[in-house]
């Protein structure tokens, strides 16, 4: 390990660990290492998964509407001749509305991670006791009607100012990834994931449910084990 040089995450936290090792309650641990990176493998991977699985379903049930407007967007701005770019995604508001309405509606962390007090702590009005479990409840947000209109609703442009063009910053209660200092550190990655995963499919194929079928996705309690029995068919453009 170069001690002027962080080849990743776990560098970083291996030196912390060795400035922190002569305190007597030190927070940097490698037990605490080890769970930090399986939840990188955990969320890292199962959720963005999940998120693409509902979007493909998603358009598969909205091929005219939908999955036609985001189709055009792509061919407006990136054409077929080559890949889409991350950087595509400043052109193209009506895809990236599509993935904050999908994280929204279909939150794939809904009590988010679960989090400890370190030590006695006050929230606003709110006392904390040493060793508390404070779970977030993400989907309570997302469906709150004080915040969002008919929020069973799949409605991308809720996302829109009146002039058309997207909301910037995105709303501070669209957290699918948490909030505060702990929160999810792999929101850029998962949004980059996800774009491109879904440009680059809907730049070559029209997606369509099995043949006579078509899927309820407005249930709220729709097991995640359930989305692997449903069935798509893509068309070349």
């Amino acid at each position: 390990m170069d001690e002027h040089f962080n080849r990743d995450f776990i560098d970083g936290y291996l030196k912390k660990i060795q400035e922190h090792e002569k305190e007597q309650n030190p927070n940097f641990q490698h037990r605490f290492l080890l769970g930090n990176v399986l939840s990188f493998f955990i969320a890292g991977s199962n959720t963005v998964a999940v998120t693409i699985h509902w979007h493909m379903l998603n358009f598969a049930n909205n091929p005219d509407t939908l999955q036609a407007r985001v189709q055009r967007e792509i061919d407006e701005v990136v054409g077929r001749e080559r890949q889409p770019t991350w950087e595509d995604r400043n052109k193209m508001p009506y895809t990236m509305a599509c993935i904050w309405e999908m994280y929204r509606w279909k939150t794939v962390s809904p009590l988010g991670v679960p989090r400890g007090a370190g030590e006695d702590t006050t929230f606003d009005e709110y006392f904390i006791p040493k060793g508390t479990t404070v779970i977030p409840n993400v989907w309570a947000v997302h469906n709150d009607p004080a915040l969002w209109k008919e929020p069973s609703k799949f409605d991308p442009t809720r996302f829109f100012k009146e002039d058309g063009s997207l909301i910037q910053p995105k709303p501070e209660h669209l957290i699918p990834f948490s909030i505060g200092k702990r929160m999810c550190p792999g929101e850029i990655l998962a949004s980059v994931e996800i774009f491109l995963y879904i440009t680059c499919i809907l730049q070559k194929y029209r997606i369509l449910p099995e043949v006579g079928k078509i899927h309820d996705l407005d249930s709220i309690d729709i097991p995640l084990v359930e989305l692997n029995h449903y069935k798509l068919t893509f068309t070349p453009r």
